[in-house]
């Protein structure tokens, strides 16, 4: 009896392990954060423990600026899967990077209030934080926004970005950039 559950067990793992291999997972397109495949190996446990299933994950594109503060530079984060994708990538940004090649350049404290997305318009709300910690000169607060835009506009459901600050549009951060109307993607500002 003992040897016919220790086959069943067997031939049960051998067939898991074939319908796990066998699943086809689609190419992701550039720049989409989608789930990241899971590991296609299936974990050895012994009879009676539960396996424990690979933790979804997805990749998130975050802009900070080169030290020169010439460009901005893509960096890559793999993230728990969420719903709110687009949410996450702004913390990721307000956080900063652990790079010593890369700068943040979100002014200090700033709080993220809301993303949301409509007709292709991500509307991203900050506190006031944005404007009155906000220290840099015109160069920053082009990075600023493009690092605002890029990240957000990483996401192929997302062709503009309008910043907002306490749910209201505002005109400028820093008085340099105007930032009344949904801005696209820069790509000359990031470096190649």
């Amino acid at each position: 009896m003992r040897n016919q559950v220790k086959f069943l067990l067997l031939a049960l793992t051998i067939a898991l392990t074939v319908v796990i291999s066998g699943c086809d997972q689609a190419a992701p397109a550039v720049g989409q954060p989608t789930p990241d495949t899971p590991s296609k190996t299936v974990e050895q446990t012994q009879p009676g423990n539960a396996t424990q299933k690979p933790e979804q994950t997805m990749q998130i594109v975050v802009y900070h600026a080169t030290r020169d503060a010439m460009h901005l530079v893509g960096e890559l984060h793999k993230v728990p899967l969420n719903s709110h994708p687009a949410r996450t990538a702004v913390e990721l940004l307000i956080a900063g990077t652990q790079n010593p090649q890369l700068v943040s350049v979100m002014p200090t404290g700033v709080k993220l209030k809301n993303v949301t997305v409509k007709d292709h318009v991500a509307y991203v709300d900050f506190d006031d934080k944005l404007i009155k910690n906000n220290v840099g000169g015109s160069t920053g607060e082009t990075l600023l926004v493009g690092s605002i835009v890029n990240t957000l506009t990483e996401f192929p459901d997302i062709h503009k970005v309008q910043i907002l600050v306490n749910g209201k549009k505002i005109e400028t951060i820093a008085g340099h950039t105007d930032v009344s109307e949904p801005l696209s993607r820069s790509e000359q500002i990031i470096k190649k």
